[in-house]
């Protein structure tokens, strides 16, 4: 009897023991299954690299657009000008010396006169009007935000074939040549074209020019020239029309005159012949001069601004007197 008691004690104890080892082997399932969440839980690395992600931001495309740069590395920014052909050969050299040194500027350049610069940059259809002329009353009040930056400064040359003996000029021949009323070389001392009847060919600008247009209120007293002026549209044509033609008078801009013409002083105020040149314009003792601009719709900025700073610049003002222009300062 002894025996089988003992047999069901070992039993029971047995059974304990197993019951234990069972609950022993959960608990240590249990532990390490909450020790193998937490790498899993753990975030700590996702949210640093989120919290240093907006450091990136300034590089991105749109950041760079706002940047208060003339040009952004990399990106092509272009501006169009027109207007005076007084002007353009001071913007043109200006605009490739600016564009060697800018890759991503683009400057494209046109002429057609002042009238053209004038009313393209009224149009908005260019970002600089170039002009050889004051803005008028009428076209400030029409484009009140035009802002006029003068350049450089400009004499105008009267210019006449090499084969002309003649040796200066007044204003009031000069005036009388475009009005008509002096018709042959022969009417003024010390003029003659050898070899032809001295009859005068007059060649002038369009109308659309702000070197015609400074011509005829200067030095015609606004009067309405001759209808048998032939009218040219650029400074060059009627520099290549009177270099060509032996009894021809004409008009240009002192940044244009070349040994093809003969260049005439004027005589005025009875006792002064001034010869159109450099240092008699800066010194304002040559009687036709006029300052030359360049025109935008309202402040310049960008790379607009940034182009016409550098032509007010040393750069920019060295490149005026080396295209026969004066320099402001």
């Amino acid at each position: 009897m002894k025996e089988k008691r003992s047999s069901i004690l070992i039993i029971a104890v047995s059974l304990v023991a197993v019951l234990m080892l069972a609950l022993a082997a959960g608990c240590t399932a249990k532990d390490t299954s909450a020790g193998a969440k937490t790498p899993v839980a753990t975030a700590a690395p996702a949210a640093a690299a989120s919290e240093q992600a907006p450091a990136v931001a300034p590089a991105t495309p749109a950041a760079a657009q706002t940047t208060a740069a003339p040009v952004s590395a990399g990106q092509k920014q272009t501006i169009k000008i027109s207007g005076s052909t007084t002007v353009l050969p001071i913007v043109q050299k200006a605009a490739d010396q600016y564009m060697a040194a800018h890759q991503d500027a683009d400057i494209q350049i046109s002429g057609g006169g002042s009238g053209v610069g004038i009313q393209a940059i009224g149009a908005k259809t260019v970002d600089i009007g170039m002009s050889s002329r004051e803005v008028t009353k009428a076209e400030m009040a029409k484009y009140p935000a035009f802002v006029v930056t003068p350049v450089a400064q400009d004499g105008i040359a009267v210019v006449v074939n090499p084969a002309n003996t003649i040796q200066y000029i007044t204003l009031d021949q000069i005036k009388k040549i475009y009005l008509g009323k002096i018709t042959k070389w022969s009417e003024i001392t010390g003029a003659d074209v050898p070899g032809t009847n001295n009859q005068i060919v007059i060649i002038g600008r369009d109308s659309a020019s702000g070197t015609r247009t400074y011509f005829d209120e200067t030095v015609l007293a606004k009067a309405t020239p001759t209808s048998k002026m032939l009218e040219k549209n650029s400074n060059g044509a009627v520099l290549q029309t009177v270099a060509q033609t032996p009894g021809s008078i004409g008009y240009v801009s002192i940044g244009f005159v070349s040994k093809d013409v003969k260049a005439l002083p004027v005589w005025y105020n009875a006792d002064k012949i001034v010869a159109p040149t450099v240092d008699n314009v800066k010194s304002k003792t040559y009687p036709v001069s006029r300052d030359l601009y360049v025109i935008t719709n309202g402040q310049p900025s960008g790379l607009t601004g940034d182009f016409i700073n550098y032509i007010l610049g040393a750069d920019g003002q060295k490149i005026v007197a080396e295209e026969g222009y004066v320099t402001l300062g």
